[in-house]
């Protein structure tokens, strides 16, 4: 008998420990913020063929003024597929530049099949030296993702959808004021270059930068490090802004909200940097009308977790490479 009421006292405290754990569960869910993303307006739609958008050097110079000692690039994009091997498909590239690579150059970490490797770089100098840092991160196919290139005291910060590392602080102090690439490819382009960019060594094909396909909510350059940044080298939580807004230290933004089918894509903080759109590159869903004004006339303030907190994790892969060293 008494054996009998010790099985059922058992099986009555498993119950309970068991809708404890689903009721915690439960409630985990409710509090923990899922990250999640819709445009606001029209997309650029880019078919990973040729589509392409351009910014030329010659008319408008680099987007980056000379001796800027701390910026912010960012960008919401939407990737379709993942690269070929010995491919790089190109989101944007010129003095900063963010692309796909293929699943090794995250050194194992692209592990399901909806995750592909990106990355963010900086073309960097200082004094006569120049060199670019960058860092790799795993990210999601068919879904909304956001990158952010920010550098501020000589330090490089990639952030990621709701992540954000810190590099080691460097020797570099500022954005490039001349490319160290060939000429080719000095233009600000979105989607991919006018023509695949091949490097080959030996007459080996080591790597073939390309087209990106997919879609792009909007691109933001500001002449500041926005964002409250990790206080020590790691990984951090990270709120990323839903809208990008111009400011007095926005140096171009495009939101991709001009008219349907528009292939001349206007940059909403007025410094007259319109991009156009090359071999089908247009705009999906706009409706012509700058989304991303500040509806309160004032700077826009943009906040997120403070720095108490460091999580580091095996989640990124960072790598820096210094060359490129010119003498004037």
């Amino acid at each position: 008998m008494q054996r009998h009421i010790s099985l059922i006292a058992k099986q009555l405290v498993g119950d309970f420990l068991r809708r404890f754990l689903l009721s915690a569960m439960l409630l985990l869910s409710l509090i923990m913020p899922v990250f999640s993303f819709q445009p606001s307006g029209g997309v650029l739609v880019l078919d990973g063929e040729d589509d392409y958008a351009i910014l030329p050097l010659a008319e408008h110079g680099y987007i980056i003024p000379r001796n800027t000692n701390e910026f912010t690039v960012e960008v919401w994009f939407y990737p379709k597929s993942e690269p070929e091997p010995l491919e790089a498909n190109i989101i944007l590239s010129q003095q900063a530049a963010f692309g796909l690579k293929t699943d090794d150059k995250c050194r194992g970490r692209v592990r399901k099949k909806n995750e592909v490797c990106s990355y963010g770089l900086a073309y960097l100098e200082t004094g006569d030296v120049r060199g670019v840092t960058g860092i790799n991160a795993v990210i999601k196919k068919d879904q909304w993702n956001y990158l952010a290139v920010i550098f501020k005291d000589t330090t490089f910060h990639l952030a990621y959808n709701d992540q954000i590392v810190r590099g080691e602080r460097g020797f570099m102090t500022a954005a490039v004021a001349e490319l160290p690439l060939p000429k080719a490819v000095r233009d600000f382009f979105v989607g991919g270059y006018a023509e695949d960019w091949l490097i080959v060594k030996d007459g080996q094909l080591l790597s073939r930068k390309t087209y990106f396909h997919g879609e792009i909510d909007a691109i933001r350059f500001s002449n500041i490090a926005r964002y409250d940044l990790p206080a020590k080298p790691g990984f951090s939580p990270f709120d990323p802004p839903q809208r990008f807004f111009a400011d007095a230290h926005t140096l171009a933004l495009w939101d991709f909200n001009d008219k349907e089918g528009g292939t001349r894509f206007e940059d909403t903080s007025g410094n007259g940097k319109t991009l156009t759109g090359m071999n089908g590159a247009a705009t999906v869903g706009g409706t012509g009308v700058n989304l991303n004004r500040n509806p309160e006339g004032e700077d826009e303030l943009e906040i997120r977790q403070g720095e108490d907190e460091l999580e580091i994790r095996p989640g990124i892969s960072l790598a820096t490479t210094w060359g490129g060293i010119k003498s004037k």
